[in-house]
């Protein structure tokens, strides 16, 4: 059944029968003054209200870049998902759209699971994981949800498309759909008796799926369970990335609860298999070092880029904003880059210096020395050219609370320290010519990117009031410093549309 098809039958559903639009009632209605809570960013896409986490999507579609992300809309705790869903225009102003998936069908009852989106024959199709809890089972179904406008979604009324979990697996989810020629293909995790699976299906018209097989299976030390993949290509390389769970840490290796990385492969369209696959720990590679990072998303932007944006949070943390109503929020856009060594960079996108407003800072600093940022929103750039010497970047607050930026040009490596029992994070990092960081700091986070993106730190952090930079280290600093504007709101011509265009004419 081809989705043109489907989708015309879905506007005929939708103009004949009741659908419910109590979700778009409720997103007109919202209070802006939530934007304004404690700890809340200005330039980092968090939800409205209430609970964020992972995104659920990444898309361009009719000119413009979708993102949707798991919501819980009721307090600042995990719930029963939804899909919250932001647009922009230019990778940096995202302006809120109402809820694109919310629970209620018997297939997805407790939650609609994350996925992914492609735009085809005009039509916006999400694919995601549907989660139904019974009598202490759970059942996880893939299934599919499409719109003709990019705002109002219909769930397909044969849903699902996906319905058993394969190889009699207690976890079937996130589902990464993408079109190779005429084919089809879907990735999907699945997780049986503490074995990670990666399986394959194909499909000719995206709602009949047939399983092709096993991918990748863990080799025992790959954690207990896998989830949210991703196969994408970049200068004719593929990569895989995965989230793992249940991993132990190996030094600095592998510190938070749950892992996100990649691995450098090659996959054949022909047989439908990887050439040279093992996920392992050993071709396992990191993706963000710091606190605070899993389960990325994709997509190819309309100039040729591969672009990514993660969840800016990790799961069992304490997050302090949740007592205010809201949690969590997800990183910036980073550009995805594959050097000849096979390493991935990840760059913030150049879209962001259309956040900067004003330089506050322009000047050498020697170690000793401090200056007070005065905001709480700003980019900071710091670099040298004598990389041989040890430097580091002290972020101070509140009296006794800091975060650390720490070169070692003895030892080849770059370290953050938040403080407290854990809060020490490592990675191997060796510039040539000339050190540089650019940090980004938005209020409760701070994401720190090492040269050309070689090496990227995500950590959440809570200063009450203004920071202190300080210097430290061997060496001279050349410091600048940008305050970012806000970039993250509601669009009042989009609440009128939807009250003219969408409730009244319900």
């Amino acid at each position: 059944m081809d989705v043109l098809v489907v989708a015309l039958y879905l506007r005929f559903v939708c103009a004949v029968f009741a659908v419910d639009l109590s979700h778009i009632e409720t997103f007109v209605q919202e209070n802006r003054y939530c934007l304004k809570q404690r700890y809340r960013p200005l330039y980092h896409i968090s939800a409205a209200h209430a609970w964020t986490n992972h995104p659920s999507a990444f898309v361009y579609y009719k000119r413009q870049y979708h993102i949707f992300y798991q919501y819980h809309p009721y307090n600042g705790a995990w719930g029963p998902i939804s899909w919250g869903h932001v647009v922009s225009d230019n990778l940096v102003d995202w302006t809120f759209y109402p809820p694109a998936l919310i629970p209620g069908e018997l297939y997805d009852k407790h939650g609609c699971l994350s996925g992914s989106a492609i735009a085809h024959n005009g039509y916006l199709v999400l694919f995601y994981t549907g989660n139904a809890v019974s009598e202490n089972a759970t059942l996880q179904t893939q299934n599919v949800a499409i719109s003709t406008d990019g705002i109002v979604f219909q769930k397909y009324i044969y849903n699902p498309v996906v319905r058993d979990g394969a190889f009699g697996a207690e976890d079937s989810r996130n589902p990464k759909v993408w079109r190779f020629r005429n084919v089809w293909y879907m990735l999907l995790t699945n997780t049986r008796e503490g074995v990670g699976r990666l399986l394959l299906y194909t499909s000719m018209d995206l709602f009949n799926w047939k399983l092709n097989g096993t991918l990748a299976l863990s080799l025992g030390d790959t954690g207990y369970a896998w989830e949210s993949p991703d196969l994408i290509e970049i200068d004719g390389q593929h990569v895989l990335m995965l989230c793992l769970q249940g991993v132990p840490s190996d030094g600095f290796r592998f510190k938070n609860l749950y892992q996100t990385g990649y691995i450098v492969t090659n996959f054949n369209y022909v047989n439908g298999q990887f050439d040279d696959l093992e996920v392992s720990t050993a071709t396992f590679t990191e993706l963000d070092h710091g606190h605070d990072f899993y389960a990325p998303k994709t997509v190819l932007a309309v100039d040729g880029r591969r672009l990514l944006i993660g969840w800016l949070g990790m799961w069992e943390s304490h997050f302090k904003e949740s007592k205010h109503g809201w949690a969590s929020m997800l990183t910036i856009v980073r550009e995805m880059k594959l050097t000849p060594q096979g390493r991935l960079q990840m760059p913030p996108v150049r879209e962001v210096a259309e956040l900067r407003t004003e330089i506050l800072e322009d000047a050498w600093y020697n170690p000793g020395e401090a200056f007070y940022a005065g905001t709480r929103t700003f980019e900071l750039i710091v670099s040298t050219a004598k990389v041989f010497y040890d430097v580091a970047v002290i972020f101070e607050w509140d009296g006794d609370q800091q975060y650390t930026v720490g070169y070692s040009a003895d030892r080849g490596h770059i370290i953050v320290d938040r403080g407290g029992v854990d809060g020490l994070r490592r990675a191997d990092w060796a510039p040539n010519d000339k050190l540089k960081l650019r940090i980004f700091v938005d209020y409760s986070s701070i994401e720190v990117f090492c040269g050309s993106g070689d090496v990227v730190f995500s950590s959440r952090v809570y200063p009450k009031k203004n920071i202190r930079v300080k210097i430290s280290g061997e060496s001279q600093l050349h410091v600048v410093q940008y305050k970012l504007r806000r970039s993250v709101g509601y669009d009042s011509k989009l609440r009128k549309y939807l009250k003219e265009h969408v409730l009244e004419r319900a």
